[in-house]
């Protein structure tokens, strides 16, 4: 289930694309659902607990909208979920800044369990920097479902926006390699090398 569910969202913005200008509306639920349905017909002895409960999400909140466009046989109800998803998004990485750890912390203590507490500060603040990101992602996503083409949300939410995902996780990359690279309890990759190499850390008490 995890695979499908991962695989409908990346394609989803071609899949709606096709399905709007080829199909209609209600021809693109019929078509999900009997794909979904084959799907897990198919696989369900396969699933686990946690994989039904972090699917249950992202399928409910899909599955309505899908319901919402066939009653309706409206096109453009599609084009709010990938809103939707990036809301959900945010509301998960935002609540950990209140409940703490943050949510890049969490992920990153699952790659470094012995990651020092002194990183927390640096891990809270690329956590909101993503939370920033989704808001930005739900306001252009959302100008264009109601303003847009078809093919402009489909540009943006189908290439740019991963385009950009990538964008920011590289930058966070090279930063936190820059960042930290008088720290010599940091991972020693290549990047964190050749960082170091090009910008030398000061001299402890030499003034920055």
């Amino acid at each position: 289930m995890r695979t499908l569910v991962t695989t409908l969202g990346l394609a989803y913005p071609l899949l709606v694309y096709a399905g709007l200008v080829f199909v209609g509306p209600r021809a693109v639920v019929v078509a999900t659902g009997v794909i979904v349905a084959l799907h897990l017909a198919a696989g369900r002895r396969r699933w686990g607990g946690a994989d039904v409960r972090r699917a249950l999400v992202p399928v409910v909140l899909v599955g309505g909208v899908f319901v919402a466009a066939a009653v309706v046989n409206d096109g453009r109800v599609f084009l709010f979920v990938p809103a939707l998803v990036n809301f959900a998004m945010l509301v998960g990485f935002a609540r950990t800044l209140y409940r703490g750890p943050s949510m890049i912390e969490t992920f990153a203590r699952l790659q470094r369990p012995e990651l020092p507490a002194s990183r927390g500060p640096y891990l809270r603040a690329v956590t909101s920097v993503w939370c920033a990101f989704f808001a930005a992602n739900i306001l252009v996503s959302v100008a264009l479902a109601c303003r847009g083409t078809l093919a402009a949300w489909t540009l943006y939410n189908g290439l740019l926006a991963y385009v950009l995902v990538g964008v920011l996780l590289a930058a966070e990359r090279v930063y936190r390699a820059w960042h930290f690279r008088g720290d010599r309890t940091h991972s020693g990759e290549r990047l964190d090398r050749i960082v170091r190499r090009v910008f030398p850390a000061r001299p402890a008490g030499e003034s920055r």
